[in-house]
Order: C-alpha cells, then structure tokens, then sequence
C-alpha cells in the first residue's frame, strides 16, 4: 500500500474528523492484508518507498487520510507524482524520482529500488500527476478503512517524556505595535486561510488570548458571524484600546473586551468551541495557570489552537529570540489535559497546533 497521496500540498478541511475504526486492527491491516509496510516506513521499520508515516496522525485528518485510500490521485504532491522511464532497450519503468539533471535520471522503481538511466540511453520520459498507489475502495471493506484510518491517526510521533522541565523564558520580542502592524505581514502569517482551515461554525463561541491590535480578532468575529461571539484578552489595557479600534473600524459588534491577568485569562467555564493563542503562549510568565484556565473554559469537544513561530525563521540579524520547536510547545501543553490532534502545514513561517480536550 503506497499512500504516497499523504504527501498533500494543502490541508483538507478539519470536518468530519471523528473515527469510529479499531487501531489495533488498522495495525493488523497496515502490515497484512493491505501490504502498507512494503513501501512506507514508521519509524525505524519499513520500507522506504513512499513517506513515512511515524507522525502521520497530527499531519493528516481522518478524512484526508480517508480520500488517500480511496482516492489516491485526488490530492498528491509533485513529489510523488510517478516517473515513467522508457529505455531503448528493455522495459518501461515506473517509480518515483530521486534526482534529475541535464544528463540522468534517478528513480526508486515500485520494487523499492534505487535506478539511473543516462538520457542519452532513453527513448524518453515523463511524469503522470497519478499516485502509484491503487484504490482501496474495493480492495478493503468499509471497516477495514476505518480501522486503517483509525491506525494512522493514532502515529503521532516520539512520545512526550513525561516530567521533561521547561528551559525557555517568557519573552515579549514580537508584541511591538510596529511589528503586529508590519508590511507583508499577512502573507507571512496568511490569517484568513489559517481561520478558514480551523472550519470554526457560524455561531460558535471562541476566544483569542493575546489579542494585541485585533489583527486575529476581527476574523474570528466575522467568522462566527452575528450570532457568534467572541472573547478578546490581553494583559495590556493599551492592546485591548487597539482591538476596540480595529472591531470598530470591521463594524463588529459581537466582541466582549477582557482584561486578563499574567495566570488568569477571565474567561466562562465550558462555554468555548475554541481558544486561539497566536504568538502569544511564549509570552506567558505562568503557562500552566493558563492552560489550566484554558482547559475549564473549554467544552468538552472544544479545540486549542496554538500559533508561533517556527525555528530557523529570524526576522533579521537582530531577531535573536527563541522559537519553541513542535516538541517543546507539546512537552508543556500536553501534560496539562491536552492532545495534540493536528498540526497545520499551511502556514509558512510558522507551527500551528491544534489540541483538544483528553477526556
């Protein structure tokens, strides 16, 4: 089983994410029936022809892992469209390219096989924006799919070592108005596609910890619409006058401005659907105060969402703050009643996490 249509461009919607397959039966499949060991790797076991697939549960919903198995050329990466390589003598190859120049071509054929064809040697070559991967539509039942889909969603990575200390220190280098207020920031945050990825309904009751200049905040207003509401919170007075001057500027009014306090966001028991921090979690001189907070104001199926910037991205020679890896930011969020259930790849710069509630 190649799921090499796993390797998707663009996140799919987060909806209808709910799984009703056994896991350990999904296992039993992977490396059975379905054949999915011969070509993907989890870990250090498998094999190497498709990606891996050890975190492919916070990478994928459930019903984008579904479409792969059902639909493996429905969304699939250049990466891993199929190379067909015709020799003037012998056999067309199919496979994947490895590397390409004026001269060669390397592929990994569907055998797992590293090959190189000198151009010279070809009668020619081409790629299909086609999945190697066949349908498992008719080749697994209905159930089966499921407790694959269940399986994979249950692969998220190394786990967290419990007890693990937080080295890092609050740090506020990107709470400058200036800098919240910076050209080209949006196409380096792309905020409307992040709010439109998190599928939050019309209606809905969220909250934004860290609301600086609104820049979030009028979003997720529009978003829930009239009868949707929306709590703003920011330490800073200054910050909140500055959301209030962007909602009126939007013609929004289903905003409720909160002051909060370094360990208490001010916000309702069980009344939320979801709780943005967006570059502000490395502020919190009290994170475990927060979440705990956080935790209480969520429903039962309510969702955390947690944005910052990634390692490796300084703005400048002089940006020397530190970036909180996908490691860090889980060692400290998940032992406080959380679970990572996704990890957004749209944003550019950046690690967008979403938990929710562990039950």
């Amino acid at each position: 089983m190649l799921i090499a249509s796993l390797a998707f461009l663009f996140l799919l919607p987060l909806g209808a994410q709910t799984n009703t397959g056994n896991a350990a039966a999904g296992k039993v499949i992977f490396d059975g029936k379905g054949g999915c060991s011969a070509c993907h790797s989890i870990g250090d076991r498998g094999a190497s022809l498709g990606p891996d697939l050890g975190d492919i549960g916070i990478r994928r919903s459930a019903k984008s892992l579904r479409l792969s198995l059902i639909d493996p050329d429905a969304e699939i990466a250049k990466e891993y469209y199929t190379v067909v390589v015709v020799p003037k003598s012998g056999a067309a190859v199919q496979g994947l390219a490895l590397n390409e120049d004026d001269l060669s071509i390397q592929i990994r054929d569907v055998n797992g096989n590293p090959r190189s064809f000198l151009k010279d040697d070809l009668k020619t070559s081409w790629r299909e924006q086609r999945s190697l991967m066949p349908s498992y539509a008719t080749r697994l039942s209905g159930v089966e799919i499921d407790d694959v889909v269940a399986y994979l969603r249950s692969l998220k990575g190394p786990p967290i070592v419990p007890g693990a200390k937080s080295t890092r220190q609050p740090n506020h280098a990107y709470s400058d108005v200036s800098f919240l207020n910076r050209i080209g920031r949006d196409a380096e945050e792309r905020p409307d596609s992040l709010v439109s990825a998190l599928e939050i309904p019309r209606g809905a009751t969220v909250a934004e910890i860290g609301s600086g200049t609104g820049y979030f905040t009028w979003r997720l207003a529009e978003k829930v619409g009239p009868a949707g509401k929306v709590f703003a919170v920011d330490v800073q007075q200054k910050m909140l006058d500055l959301t209030a001057e962007t909602l009126r500027k939007h013609q929004l009014a289903n905003v409720d401005l909160v002051l909060g306090a370094e360990n208490d966001p001010h916000l309702p028991s069980a009344s939320l659907d979801l709780v943005l921090l967006a570059y502000s979690y490395h502020e919190f001189s009290e994170p475990e105060a927060i979440l705990s907070a956080v935790q209480h104001s969520l429903k039962p199926d309510g969702r955390l969402v947690i944005i910052e910037f990634a390692e490796g991205h300084p703005f400048g020679p002089q940006d020397k703050a530190e970036r909180m890896t996908i490691y860090q930011i889980r060692a400290e969020v998940e032992p406080l009643g959380f679970e990572l259930d996704r990890v957004l790849d749209l944003l550019p710069i950046q690690h967008g996490l979403i938990f929710t509630k562990r039950l």
